[in-house]
């Protein structure tokens, strides 16, 4: 198994893009950093190849190589970041993939997309976990399931602290997860049930989802994360797995854990393919446009909120704005939901403040 890192040369806090790093510019012993982060593959190089990918002057956050891709089966679908401090990283991975014979697939330009960070294969099972609502836009989710093959079971994020799938969600050997209920609306919460039955699911208290406990690296039966509670170890250690704690809290400082700092490049247990049929996706899509006083009297913000309390995802295409009181702005928005029906009910929640389908997108 190979998993590609990142050196912490440049590593530290110099902005703020996600709660963790509120307060903390500026606050990284960068020596101790390297300390955590050196000791930590020390002991993930026992267990597997290691390859290191250099860092770039001016992107502290590349040491968080999950989130600079998906790879499978020698394919690389790189990240597009959504945040633009974390943009300038782009370029650097997809030399490295390209270096290394990694096929890069690009999934195209207009959504956000943040690797292993959002996207989590099941070993063993033919599911892609995709996460979205925070970093990664809902119709990336389209093009990992025609990149990979896959039945992509879209998750939904609703916890700032939690922005990426990784931070909260760990697909585990045997058809077992380890997750933090609270970082998923109701629908993502009942997917994950429907195909995980409860006695493989373990649901993680608050302590230890705050210390970044379902931030794993699993190699074999080991899985390698900051912090663990005993009760969670003893749950783990009754699935065979052992705990392997180390503490990276510098790298907590932004928001990032051990899972964090590491990208497989080898997904273990792979499932078997043959005879397999992908289900297609439910995916749906529709394109709305809104005129009226959008900033003034809040209609753009409550077409906004209606999509995301829909469990939709979107796109802001198009936005005139009126140069004078007395006329009407207008918007063209991207509406992106996880089935039909949801999209039938957003679509008819925008309706009543004025809003109309140009075009329905059947995705």
């Amino acid at each position: 198994m190979r998993i590609l890192v990142c050196p912490p040369l440049h590593f530290g806090v110099d902005y703020v893009i996600n709660p963790w790093m509120e307060g903390q510019i500026g606050c990284v012993d960068r020596t101790r950093a390297h300390d955590q982060w050196s000791a930590l593959f020390d002991d993930v190089a026992r267990a597997a190849e290691v390859k290191e990918v250099a860092p770039l002057e001016g992107s502290p956050d590349m040491v968080f190589t999950a989130n600079a891709a998906l790879v499978y089966r020698g394919r690389a679908v790189p990240a597009r970041f959504r945040m633009p401090e974390r943009q300038t990283e782009e370029a650097p991975f997809c030399d490295w993939f390209r270096a290394n014979d990694f096929e890069v697939v690009s999934i195209g330009e207009s959504d956000p997309f943040e690797g292993e960070g959002d996207a989590l294969f099941q070993p063993g099972l033919p599911i892609l976990w995709a996460g979205y609502g925070v970093r990664t836009a809902l119709e990336t989710h389209l093009a990992l399931a025609a990149a990979f093959d896959a039945e992509v079971v879209s998750l939904r994020l609703v916890d700032q602290r939690f922005y990426h799938l990784d931070t909260c969600f760990a697909p585990l050997p045997g058809g077992r997860v380890m997750y933090y209920p609270v970082a998923f609306d109701e629908r993502s919460r009942s997917e994950i049930e429907a195909r995980i039955p409860a006695e493989r699911r373990l649901e993680v208290s608050d302590a230890d989802a705050r210390g970044f406990a379902c931030n794993v690296l699993r190699v074999d039966d080991r899985v390698f994360l900051n912090s663990a509670s005993d009760e969670l170890r003893e749950a783990l250690a009754a699935w065979g797995l052992e705990t392997r704690v180390h503490p990276v809290g510098e790298f907590l400082k932004a928001g990032g854990g051990v899972k964090c700092l590491s990208l497989i490049l080898d997904q273990l247990e792979a499932p078997d393919d043959a005879h397999r049929v992908v289900p297609a996706s439910p995916i749906r899509a529709v394109q709305i446009e809104l005129a009226g006083h959008l900033l003034d009297d809040g209609l753009l913000r409550s077409a906004l909120d209606i999509v995301t309390d829909g469990c939709g995802s979107f796109r802001v295409d198009r936005l005139d704005l009126a140069e004078r009181k007395d006329q009407a702005s207008r918007t063209s928005l991207r509406v992106v939901a996880p089935s039909e029906s949801l999209l039938d009910e957003i679509v008819d929640r925008l309706g009543q403040i004025g809003a109309a389908p140009i075009e329905l997108a059947d995705v």
